[in-house]
């Protein structure tokens, strides 16, 4: 039988020699082995990188959320100028096309009357313009009473004046005296012959006054297949021209325009 070597005995009694103590600094030191980190700073590190997620998605929205509203503004602005150039094509093809055919009636004591006596007039001008709108005015004429007194000249007088600088046809009759003392400038009769005479070269009648006294001449022409606009006040329109026309317009709601 080999008995064991004790050679691992020599050496192990060797290294507690001083020769193996001085030899024993040729080889590196063990190195030590590091604390392990504290838990809260584990528990921190988390706590301190939230905010910069945080910051970071806020900036993206709002920077997201600014892009957005630019791309909503571009696209209104290109709308709107879509709507103007509709706008304009429809106005010129409306303007380029045949247009009803009007003729205007005035019954210039019921328009003068109809406002109150501290009110600025309306300009008849003004007044011609807004109802002829897209429309070819065949006559526009005004039923004017005049006073009798040859000292006063016709054009200057008080229903005949506001009319006269503009494309009106003034149809004056003198006004009628009555025993107590007033007076009275009526033009039923005339104005219901030329609106019935007419209504076969015209597509629309624009009637201004609102007296019920043209009912009967309103039917006739509508019968004809003509369409009939009231324009009035409404303190001196009746309930029964209100209720026949094909369109009504109170003076009033836009006064301030035609002055």
């Amino acid at each position: 039988r080999r008995r064991p070597s004790s050679q691992p005995a020599a050496e192990a009694t060797a290294a507690k020699t001083p020769e193996a103590r001085e030899a024993a600094p040729e080889s590196a030191p063990e190195p030590e082995q590091p604390a392990p980190a504290a838990p809260a700073a584990v528990v921190s590190t988390p706590a301190r990188r939230a905010p910069e997620r945080a910051t970071r998605t806020t900036d993206n929205g709002a920077h997201d959320n600014g892009d957005l509203r630019a791309l909503l503004d571009e696209q209104r602005a290109m709308l709107l100028e879509l709507k103007q150039g509709f706008n304009a094509l429809e106005r010129r093809i409306t303007e380029a096309g045949p247009r009803p055919r009007l003729g205007i009636f005035v019954d210039v004591p019921n328009l003068l009357y109809g406002q109150d006596a501290d009110e600025k007039p309306i300009n008849a001008g003004k007044l011609l313009t807004m109802i002829s709108r897209n429309r070819e005015v065949v006559r526009a004429t005004a039923y004017s009473p005049v006073s009798d007194d040859p000292s006063e000249p016709i054009e200057q007088q008080k229903f005949v004046a506001p009319f006269v600088p503009y494309e009106y046809r003034i149809v004056t009759k003198p006004l009628k005296r009555f025993a107590d003392g007033s007076i009275k400038g009526n033009f039923d009769v005339e104005m219901a012959i030329d609106m019935i005479t007419m209504a076969d070269r015209l597509d629309i009648i624009a009637i201004v006054s609102g007296d019920a006294d043209f009912a009967r001449a309103v039917e006739t022409v509508q019968a004809r297949g003509v369409r009939v606009e009231v324009v009035s006040f409404a303190r001196s329109t009746s309930l029964e021209m209100r209720a026949l026309a094909d369109h009504f317009l109170e003076l009033g709601a836009i006064v301030e325009q035609l002055r």
